[in-house]
């Protein structure tokens, strides 16, 4: 709808978009359906030179001389087996009789995120830009603040202006973030499937993640139980539905 106001102070825009039925009801002046999944809305990552075709087609649009105009972009990037991305399998659900060294797993953690160091620093330096830090914790603070909650506690926030559970969102964000900037840009990966797989079902890191959400499902705090139902901390939602006996179930 904000194109309609850019439009009549006399700024020309043009909407890229993932779900034709939105755009279609919406009419913007001019669009570009995109059929690929959720969250790639340039395509393929690291592939300047498909991300610039793109654009190109996009701005096309600009030359019609009037509209609403809808065009679809020629490619498909297809959903694989009904899904949006990764989703963590049934198999993987974890309980609180799950959790026992906590502090261990921290500490396991702490050694993954030192070993990939290296290498996240070269990823940084190579794309010019990270989007990790949302949180503003530094990186060796995100093991042990979400090994608080894990423990069933609540850390005070060191960030002003935010509290401790939306942080504990960010600080996930972050860490996994983290984790998928060094591989991909270390091994050359551009696959969902492949990179959720290493983090959620191999990586200390996604084990320590996994026990949180035990922990807050069990939690007395509605909001961190609220979060987790609404796979704001693992991937548990399918595209046509959630997986019966996660969190996303009670959605």
């Amino acid at each position: 709808m904000l194109a309609y106001y850019f439009e009549s102070a006399g700024f020309s825009t043009v909407l890229v978009g993932f779900v034709r039925e939105h755009i279609e009801a919406i009419k913007p002046p001019r669009a570009m359906w995109l059929d690929f999944p959720m969250g790639r809305p340039m395509g393929k990552p690291n592939d300047p030179a498909y991300q610039n075709r793109i654009l190109r087609a996009s701005f096309k649009l600009l030359d019609k001389s009037c509209g609403p105009v809808l065009e679809d972009f020629p490619d498909t990037i297809p959903v694989r087996n009904g899904r949006m991305g990764y989703a963590i399998p049934p198999e993987f659900v974890m309980s609180t009789d799950d959790i026992v060294d906590v502090d261990g797993l921290v500490a396991e953690v702490q050694a993954e995120i030192n070993e990939l160091s290296e290498a996240y620093a070269k990823a940084v330096t190579a794309r010019g830009r990270t989007t990790v830090g949302a949180s503003e914790l530094e990186i060796e603070e995100y093991a042990p603040f979400i090994g608080e909650f894990v423990k069933g506690e609540k850390p005070r926030s060191p960030r002003k202006g935010v509290t401790s559970i939306p942080l504990l969102k960010l600080v996930v964000e972050d860490l996994n973030a983290y984790y998928t900037e060094t591989w991909t840009h270390r091994d050359g990966i551009d696959d969902f499937e492949l990179l959720g797989k290493w983090f959620w079902e191999e990586s200390k890191a996604g084990r320590l993640i996994m026990w949180l959400e035990a922990m807050s499902l069990e939690s007395d705090d509605k909001v961190l139980r609220q979060i987790v139902d609404m796979s704001l901390i693992t991937p548990r939602f399918w595209s046509d539905g959630p997986l019966p006996g996660t969190s996303a179930s009670q959605w």
